[in-house]
């Protein structure tokens, strides 16, 4: 497992492909690696799995979020307690990536986007 200097204990950073089901990631990813933290700890996010978007254009970034959830939402199963906890978004594939990689990363996000779940999220 990759690691990072500075990142809190029993965190690691992976490219979003290395991603398994039921990870809790803190902060929300604004590059190419995620953080991946314990789920015992604060975290903004679990990811919960992938779909593969159908060939054609790129759809733009807006309907790119909206077909995240629209995509995500059936394919993710909440814990009852904690589904008004969160909203389902994914991280998707930037254009300049497109149409070689059409694939979505469903994941369950604190509403208030910041550190605010603790435990799983997803079942």
């Amino acid at each position: 497992m990759p690691t990072a200097a500075g990142l809190p204990s029993g965190a690691h950073q992976y490219d979003p492909t290395e991603l398994r089901p039921g990870d809790c990631i803190d902060p929300l990813p604004d590059g190419a690696l995620v953080t991946v933290v314990p789920c015992d700890r604060p975290h903004v996010a679990e990811f919960a799995t992938t779909y593969v978007l159908p060939d054609g254009p790129y759809p733009g970034m807006d309907d790119m979020q909206r077909l995240a959830e629209v995509g995500c939402t059936p394919r993710m199963r909440l814990v009852e307690a904690k589904k008004y906890e969160v909203i389902v978004s994914g991280l998707v594939p930037p254009e300049e990536d497109w149409p070689r990689y059409r694939t979505i990363y469903c994941l369950a996000i604190a509403v208030d986007q910041g550190p605010s779940l603790v435990g799983r999220v997803i079942m």
